[in-house]
């Protein structure tokens, strides 16, 4: 397989790792299509690809190590940081308009916003992209003990916020109609 290939293979995963890191949401993001741009630049400038996963999880580091030196630099502050955080202070019912989400995504949007950026990373890895521990921990240079501290901090935040779901009456699941 060509190397671009393979990037194409992984284009829509980052995109979707890179909307959610950079605003909690799924919807278009100019930050993240930016965030993936630029990582797949620097990827083909490098030029050295190795197997299929060994590529992804150098695309998922390099986009994570991407992301907080814009932080840093203040490239994603200037405009949003968290582009979710900027929506949703506007208010949800802007943001249920603009991307006709139902509310109880509009609170765990404004949760992962909320939440610390390794811990947000963290749990985006393992939740949203489904990787291992192992994975993660590779992808994020850090031990794998830290991304299990990272991860129950962060399944901690979510179970603290207050992401209820319109829910239906419903009858008991016990009761039954014997005819």
């Amino acid at each position: 397989m060509h190397a671009r290939d393979g990037l194409n293979l992984w284009t829509p995963r980052l995109r979707r790792y890179a909307r959610a890191l950079v605003s909690g949401s799924p919807a278009p993001s100019e930050s993240a299509d930016d965030l993936v741009h630029r990582t797949l630049l620097r990827s083909l400038e490098a030029g050295s690809f190795g197997s299929n996963s060994d590529l992804g999880l150098h695309l998922y580091a390099l986009l994570t190590q991407l992301h907080r030196e814009a932080l840093q630099t203040g490239v994603l502050g200037a405009h949003a940081a968290l582009e979710g955080e900027s929506r949703y202070a506007r208010g949800p019912a802007a943001l249920e308009k603009k991307f006709s989400l139902p509310s109880h995504r509009d609170e765990l949007t404004a949760a992962l916003a909320s939440m610390k950026l390794e811990d947000r990373e963290a749990l985006l890895l393992v939740t949203l992209e489904g990787l291992s521990y192992a994975q993660v921990s590779r992808i994020l240079r850090i031990s794998r003990a830290v991304v299990i501290i990272r991860l129950a901090r962060a399944r901690l935040a979510l179970s603290q916020a207050d992401l209820t779901q319109p829910t239906k009456p419903r009858r008991p699941s016990y009761l039954r109609l014997v005819k």
